[in-house]
């Protein structure tokens, strides 16, 4: 890759994230970091996080940045303190992802992201009962490995339940800091050799796996696994949307329906975040209509009009899409951005035999 590369890093407070930024300032190749992670530094962190000091009680992606332009005053670094559900997918685009996650949950959503943009990326991960760290690469691709290849019933049974209105913080991690700093100084050595060219890095579906506790080390191949639950291994072909988030709902519509063949309603969706029809008030059972992304509802949109109670989707108030033929008048002369839709959002339109999909620029 050219100098200037974009690098992003999710989860990059954590028992690796913290030890790895450091290491990425330092690479010649980097032109541009983005960091993200929603947590806030703890107490109980300091014992397995690399923490610079005045850490404490703030955003991790913040307290990072802050030390990465430290470190290289001429580094680009950008910030993403949220949830990884809610950021828009063209808003990960990049040269190269790294994932710094302990959770299954979180990893699949990486591994979505990275499919659907034709992303490579590089997974990191410790398991601090047995002092095992590991690294593995992904590059999607049809004939290649996905994440979820060596998944099977029992690896989905174990995926944690979230909801939207879940803000906890995951448990922390009993990994030391050591096994984390290891873990990232290997992310940092791949990163390092994919961006400048120098040396050998791990090919596409390999995985890294360093047993610390017994001073070995193995190199394994992961197989792409033709009963994947991912049947699609390929990137979507992304066009900007012409307006972007200013364009109104009915436009992107009509503007579809002459490019989509076929008879079939069109339907949009945005993949991941569900859209809410309607509310309902949970004390007195009032509904409200509206149309907008379940991520983007303000509290002030889910307080009741008549008694002040927390509303909730009611029934089929919540959909993965919205229909074409569902729409009223009003709602086709809504722009995308009363919907909820940011800058670098992904909206997929069509129908069941072909969907175009279209990334909101700014105009």
């Amino acid at each position: 890759m050219e100098p200037g590369s974009h690098v992003v890093v999710i989860g990059a407070g954590g028992n690796i994230g913290s030890h790895l930024i450091p290491h990425l300032t330092r690479i010649a190749a980097l032109g541009r970091l983005t960091l993200v992670d929603r947590g806030v530094y703890e107490p109980r962190n300091l014992q397995n996080q690399d923490i610079p000091s005045g850490g404490s009680r703030r955003r991790k992606a913040v307290v990072q940045a802050a030390r990465a332009r430290k470190l290289n005053p001429r580094l680009q670094v950008d910030t993403v303190a949220e949830e990884l559900e809610t950021i828009p997918l063209g808003a990960l685009r990049a040269d190269l992802l790294l994932a710094c996650l302990d959770s299954r949950r979180a990893r699949q959503r990486v591994n979505d992201a990275a499919s659907r943009l034709g992303l490579p990326w590089l997974d990191g991960g410790v398991l601090g009962a047995g002092l095992l760290g590991r690294v593995t690469r992904y590059v999607p691709g049809q004939e290649l490995p996905c994440l979820e290849c060596t998944w099977g019933e029992a690896d989905y049974a174990a995926l944690e339940q979230s909801y939207p209105c879940e803000t906890a913080e995951p448990a922390a991690t009993t990994a030391p800091s050591s096994l984390g700093a290891l873990v990232a100084a290997l992310l940092a050595l791949e990163c390092h050799k994919l961006l400048s060219g120098e040396g050998t890095p791990l090919a596409p579906g390999t995985e890294l796996v360093v047993d610390a506790a017994h001073h070995r080390h193995f190199v394994t191949a992961v197989r792409r696994n033709p009963e994947c639950r991912r049947a699609d291994h390929g990137a979507w072909s992304l066009e900007p949307l012409p307006g972007g988030r200013l364009a109104r709902l009915g436009s992107v519509f009509e503007a579809a329906r002459r490019r989509v063949r076929g008879n079939g309603d069109l339907r949009l969706r945005v993949e991941g975040k569900p859209f809410v029809r309607e509310l309902s008030c949970s004390a007195c059972g009032a509904t409200r209509r509206l149309l907008r992304l379940a991520v983007a509802l303000r509290e002030s949109e889910l307080r009741c009009s008549d008694c002040g109670a927390r509303c909730i989707p009611a029934g089929f108030g919540l959909s993965e899409s919205i229909a074409e033929h569902s729409l009223t008048r009003a709602e086709r002369n809504r722009p995308l951005a009363a919907l909820g839709a940011r800058a670098g959002e992904v909206l997929s339109i069509g129908t069941a035999e072909r969907e175009l999909h279209l990334t909101l620029v700014e105009p």
